[in-house]
Order: C-alpha cells, then structure tokens, then sequence
C-alpha cells in the first residue's frame, strides 16, 4: 500500500476528521473536531475543500450521511443534536436535539433513507419518520 495524497492544509492542531462518506471515486465529504463538513472533489484539489457547512454552535461533528443529493444530516457531540442540511444552502434546515440536559450524548453514528433517519446514542436508537411527523 503506498499513501497517494492527503486532503487539505493548514488545518489547526486538533482539527481530526471523525468520518469520511464516499460518494463517488473522486468525491467525498468528511466532518470531525474542527465543527466543519468538507466536501471534496480530487479532481479539482486534495488541498482545498469545494464545499464546507459549519455547525452552529461549536460542537464536534462525529459523523454525518446524505440522501446521495441534496439532503445531509450531521451528528453532534452534544445533546444528540442531529442537523439536516440542504448542501446548495450554507445554513442548516433544520435541528433535532433527541435527548434532554441531563442525559446528554454524541450522535455515534447515522443512517438516512427516503422515509427515515436513525441515529445511534450512547443509551438508544432514535428513528424519525420524514412521512409522518
């Protein structure tokens, strides 16, 4: 195995991406510490981003998932926070916080299909239903 490049630079110490999506062989998107999702296209630059959405309120982002169009969902690192974004638009659409104050947890992990978003926390599994809300 042989390292080929690496995506971006200047990025501050502590800047750990802690989930890539691939959607096509030369485009992906990555979030992590830093608050940011980065969209990146190979075949534009692997030192710049094309595309970056910032989380509100300067929480990490431990992963994220997208429809394959326009739709992308992100989980924070606080209060089960999972934010929908419409990825032609800078600001988020919309939030769902899934817990309350005193049982506060990262979304671990997410998963998105035409009728439902599931999101893993540290004591359960929240689904949503987009049909019936």
């Amino acid at each position: 195995m042989q390292l080929i490049t690496h995506l971006g630079s200047d990025f501050p110490p502590g800047a750990g991406v802690l989930d890539v999506m691939y959607e096509t062989p030369s485009t992906l998107l990555s979030c992590g510490y830093d608050t940011y999702v980065r969209y990146w296209d190979l075949r534009t630059s692997a030192r710049k981003c094309v595309m970056e959405w910032e989380e509100p309120h300067d929480s990490t982002l431990y992963c994220l998932q997208t429809d394959g169009n326009h739709l992308l969902a992100t989980g924070s690192s606080y209060y089960g926070v999972v934010r929908l974004w419409d990825r032609r638009q800078r600001a988020c659409l919309h939030a769902f916080p899934l817990t309350s104050t005193p049982l506060s947890s990262p979304v671990y992990c997410l998963r998105l299909t035409t009728r439902h978003l599931y999101a893993a926390l540290s004591y359960n599994l929240h689904i949503l239903d987009f049909e019936n809300p």
